[in-house]
């Protein structure tokens, strides 16, 4: 299965987005010959990692990160190690995908190009997923499994389902501590993929209606089309971009994405729900409530929320709802420059940056030449504390809706997608749903192709002074729901009953 330690390749928080070569438009996989070195492949792939990750990365020079350059040291010597005695496919991914996400970040992963080598090998006959508080409920069960679907897991082999979780998934994905990660990946716990830096488990105890239950796990082959056949990643439902009026008066606003690409179909998209929010802000604003529904929407770029927040509460609403002054840090590195320029270059030549964009990758490339020219390993962009407008936050018109506004959220959203819950929070809204994802101060991705071919790495060029959310901190909802958030007729109609 496709699926990698963070999204891959990831797009960029800040505005306008940045994306990195995907997989669609990437060179072609290398074949993977029977007699390939494995371990030479390995250590090579860790060394191009390691040194790009201690070049460029911003972590480097965070002084709020004091251990980030020996945490990559350490994964580097791990990686290394494993190199020695390497001899598969599975034993070269796992390490790179091991090794980046020992960093907790979101932005910073590692994926390969086409197929990967986790499939279902082999399963205990059940399938648990995350409980919501920390642990794991068996939801299916076959009858030779020993255990019944409703079942928790109380530990295995002395640990409890956190603790299992954390070593079995969480060594490959990071941030264990997130509900949105469990969420996410919960199911793969009870299931061998193959890792082979994952020790087996023998046996599990269980809390049943009945007491606690004991039982050795009987792994049996998973099969073919396994995680089809049993759905473990249960598809998410898609709604189409768009603004509808629902009977009672309401206004339900669908954004899946915030896809930083305008000239997409996605971007388009976008581009017209904006215009019709532009036409009709009067009857928004008088709207007993406005739902801004950001399910499956994993971020972008927050040039859409800011202008969504423009033309609904009016254009003085950033000086009435200000960001909480901030400091930007660039990494400055050869690398990271010329990114920055095979960047724009690239948008500027298929027609799908706007001047404001064009501006501002202009302004981050002199910023970066600069910083280098004088030897700087970084560039420093102080916030403006005289507010960066000669108009007086009165001159301009601030117009919020009369009705509440609800901002409806689930464990995808990250990166331009919580940039703007945190605008639209400030500006009145309310969070509900289920607790966002996160995402670390470390920003603005590029991507590093591995020398061998096989993938490539997604790193950040900068971080953030002073956000107002922290350091992989999610948003918690103020009214939670427990239903299925892929059941649009059930969030409607839940929405309904929250206070206005």
């Amino acid at each position: 299965m496709a699926l990698s330690a963070a999204t891959f390749p990831a797009q960029t928080q800040a505005a306008p987005s940045l994306s990195g070569s995907g997989a669609q438009d990437a060179p072609p996989p290398a074949q993977l010959p029977a007699d390939r070195d494995w371990g030479k492949t390995l250590r090579e792939d860790a060394t191009a990692i390691h040194d790009a990750i201690a070049s460029s990365h911003p972590g480097m020079v965070n002084p709020d990160d004091p251990q980030f350059a020996r945490l990559n040291e350490a994964q580097y010597a791990l990686a290394l190690t494993r190199a020695d005695a390497a001899d598969s496919f599975a034993d070269y991914f796992y390490a790179l995908q091991h090794y980046v996400a020992a960093f907790d970040d979101g932005h910073l992963g590692f994926g390969v190009y086409g197929s990967t080598p986790d499939q279902g090998k082999t399963w205990p006959g059940f399938i648990a997923r995350d409980d919501g508080a920390r642990g794991l409920v068996v939801t299916f069960a076959e009858p030779w499994a020993g255990v019944p679907a409703g079942a928790k897991i109380a530990s295995c082999d002395g640990r409890d389902a956190f603790q299992i979780g954390n070593e079995r998934i969480g060594a490959r994905f990071g941030r264990w501590e997130l509900a949105s990660q469990r969420l996410s990946f919960g199911g793969w716990v009870m299931i061998d993929t193959g890792d082979p830096y994952v020790a087996p488990i023998k046996n599990c105890v269980f809390e049943t209606p009945a007491g606690a239950h004991a039982v050795d796990l009987d792994w049996r082959p998973a099969g073919p089309d396994f995680y089809s056949r049993y759905d473990v990643f249960p598809a998410r439902t898609r709604g189409a971009i768009g603004m509808r009026r629902l009977d009672d008066g309401r206004y339900w606003i669908r954004l899946p994405t915030f896809n930083g690409d305008p000239e997409s179909e996605d971007g388009r998209g976008l581009g017209g729900l904006i215009t019709q929010i532009a036409a009709q802000a009067a009857a928004l604003r008088t709207a007993p409530a406005i739902v801004f529904d950001l399910r499956g929407n994993g971020g972008g770029s927050s040039l859409w929320s800011d202008q969504i927040a423009e033309n609904l509460w009016g254009p003085g609403a950033f000086q009435h709802a200000p960001e909480p002054p901030m400091t930007v840090v660039w990494r400055a590195s050869e690398d990271n420059l010329q990114a920055m320029r095979a960047n724009l270059e690239k948008r500027d030549a298929n027609g799908s940056l706007s001047s404001e964009a064009r501006d501002w990758y202009r302004n981050s490339i002199a910023g970066l030449e600069h910083a280098l020219a004088r030897g700087n390993d970084r560039w420093i962009i102080r916030p403006d504390l005289d507010g960066g407008s000669a108009t007086a936050p009165e001159a301009l018109a601030f117009q919020p809706p009369g009705g509440t506004v609800f901002v409806l959220t689930d464990e995808t959203c990250m990166s331009a997608c919580l940039d703007a819950v945190d605008l639209w929070v400030r500006l009145g809204a309310k969070p509900i749903g289920r607790e966002t994802g996160a995402d670390t101060v470390y920003m603005e991705v590029r991507s590093v192709r591995v020398p061998s071919g096989l993938g490539a790495m997604s790193l950040p060029m900068k971080f953030y002074i002073g956000r107002e959310r922290g350091h992989n901190q999610p948003v918690t909802p103020l009214h939670r729901f427990d239903g299925d958030m892929n059941d649009t007729a059930a969030l409607e109609a839940w929405t309904a009953t929250l206070p206005h």
